[in-house]
């Protein structure tokens, strides 16, 4: 089982937005839509997306404000402009505004998805450390550190941590983890628990200001 890539798509044409969407959950993307460009700012602000596809052309707050305002807020996940404007002007304002590509409307199905992938790919090949309250963990060495020491995480551990990193607004449930991990629910069960408590060792050894808790479902929560 693979975790889904997130997107959130803010069109106000709803039934391109419609087209879009169903297009993307072939495709084995979870999306959330929304219709105008304060929306997609507040969105932006409660969950975490791998790719934004926004439009210029939007009410309430246009495609161009939206994204400066987004960047003061995340400035790393990938955002694709769509326009129905051909003007330089228009697609090196929001290349200045903090977006990563654009699409002039009407763009092939194909060519978007190739540019989502390409954003996704990009993004992943940055993301190698990830910051978690006071410690680091950085995936490309398996190091969980802080000022205080490193420690070096093994496999499972690695892929286990990256997870609960990447999905940190939701918890997940021990039979879904270990699904992805083990791919069986029996090693999972006989698994699971152990590799979860190697980390909640090191964090704590760490001092950090994070630990997983389990509420309904394993999460990353700082420290109360």
């Amino acid at each position: 089982m693979n975790i889904k890539n997130k997107i959130l798509l803010a069109e106000d044409e709803k039934e391109l937005a419609k087209a879009v969407k169903t297009i993307l959950n072939y495709r084995n993307y979870d999306v959330e839509v929304v219709y105008n460009g304060q929306d997609a700012v507040n969105s932006v602000k409660n969950n975490n997306f791998d790719v934004v596809i926004m439009d210029i052309m939007m009410p309430v707050m246009d495609g161009i404000e939206a994204v400066k305002e987004m960047r003061k807020i995340d400035s790393k996940t990938p955002i694709i402009l769509l326009t129905a404007k051909s003007q330089i002007d228009d697609k090196v304002e929001g290349l200045d505004a903090g977006a990563n590509d654009y699409l002039t409307k009407p763009f092939d199905k194909k060519e978007l998805l190739a540019r989502i992938r390409a954003q996704i790919r990009v993004n992943e090949e940055k993301e190698k450390r990830y910051n978690m309250g006071n410690i680091s963990f950085n995936k490309e060495t398996s190091e969980l550190s802080n000022d205080k020491a490193i420690f070096h995480l093994n496999n499972k551990e690695c892929d286990i941590l990256e997870i609960l990193v990447k999905n940190q607004e939701s918890a997940i449930s021990a039979s879904e983890l270990g699904k992805i991990i083990w791919q069986s629910e029996e090693s999972a069960e006989n698994n699971l628990p152990m590799y979860i408590s190697y980390l909640q060792n090191k964090f704590i050894a760490l001092g950090s200001s994070v630990m997983i808790n389990n509420k309904n479902g394993y999460i990353l929560e700082n420290k109360v």
